[in-house]
């Protein structure tokens, strides 16, 4: 049997718009020997498997390499995620949106820093992908592991100097995964990469990085999961957060004051994004938060409105969010971010 250095998994829902150019940068990677490609189909209700499939055809050297497995009903991201991990077979394992998609070298590069070091991780910078062009965002080690995961809970206050939560610019040891019970969780698709990420690094003894951007992390995609600021996707970021503060508590690292911040934020976008019914819900949430010593972190629109809505006056708040929201749409129509 084939040694497999790398499993990558790409989880498929609702991207025919995007998979071909996905399954592409995947099939046409300088290193393919060793690499198995695993394709979770979460019940998409596209053409994207059909556009899979057509996509493989062109590749019948790969064929015996693409494993294409099928949810029986949809089960959102992070479960796509561990079912790919569970069927996987490499020695490290790589994740892929797939409505993103790499370089054409980045496996090589990447497996073979890992090989170099011996690396139980190994990051890369990124690009974001909007529709004016491509934004290269560095993603620089620190020295301190504190720093490091601080740094991903609130990449605001450390001026955006992180290797971020997200877990495809990192290619991780499957070792790291299975020895520490490492694992998606059903009910969390948005912030799952935190409580993944948190752990992941927490553990890894050699952690090495690359300085290349490989993968192109595409924000036009608006009905992604990063981009879908409903109530119940609030609901699923806090309950990460929570995870990971209960995580790190664990363990004896305080990140209180960073967790503070996410929790502020992610009730943020709760308020601008909720229906009216659930506006109490997300105001009474936290309440031992300091929006005067925290007040930094909301842009200076906002800053009026939320304090309508913590002041109680839910009409003039309501009022100025939907203006504001109004005018981001017309923003993102013109300028694609």
């Amino acid at each position: 049997m084939e040694e497999i250095k790398v499993s990558v998994i790409i989880p498929v829902y609702g991207v025919e718009r995007y998979i071909e150019r996905c399954a592409r940068s995947l099939f046409s990677q300088t290193m393919t020997e060793g690499v198995e490609f695993i394709f979770v189909n979460d019940c998409t209700n596209d053409r994207s498997i059909e556009l899979l499939f057509a996509c493989i055809e062109y590749y019948p050297q790969l064929r015996s390499q693409i494993i294409i497995i099928n949810h029986l009903q949809n089960r959102g991201l992070a479960t796509a995620r561990q079912t790919g991990f569970e069927a996987a077979r490499g020695e490290y394992i790589l994740h892929l949106d797939s409505d993103d998609y790499f370089e054409h070298d980045m496996l090589e590069v990447m497996y073979e820093s890992a090989v170099t070091h011996n690396s139980d991780v190994v990051v890369a910078d990124f690009f974001i992908s909007h529709k004016k062009g491509d934004e290269y965002r560095k993603c620089p080690l620190s020295d301190s592991k504190e720093i490091l995961l601080k740094s991903i809970i609130a990449n605001w206050s450390y001026g955006y100097q992180s290797v971020f939560a997200y877990v495809w610019n990192k290619l991780v040891k499957r070792c790291i995964y299975k020895k520490h019970n490492i694992h998606s969780i059903e009910e969390i698709n948005v912030g799952e990469d935190l409580i993944i990420t948190i752990q992941i690094l927490y553990h890894a003894a050699v952690i090495t990085k690359v300085d290349r951007a490989f993968v192109h992390y595409n924000k036009q995609n608006y009905g992604s999961y990063t981009n879908d600021k409903s109530t119940s996707n609030t609901r699923q970021r806090l309950m990460a957060t929570e995870f990971v503060a209960n995580f790190l508590s664990s363990k004896g690292i305080d990140c209180d004051e960073e967790l503070d911040e996410r929790r502020f934020r992610v009730k943020l976008i709760g308020l601008a994004n909720c229906d009216t019914d659930n506006l109490q819900e997300f105001l009474s949430m936290y309440p031992q938060l300091d929006y005067e010593k925290l007040k930094h972190l909301v842009p200076p629109h906002w800053r009026l409105p939320y304090k309508f809505a913590l002041q109680g006056k839910i009409g003039q708040f309501v009022f100025m969010r939907n203006l504001i929201l109004y005018i981001r749409k017309i923003y993102r129509f013109i300028y694609g971010r």
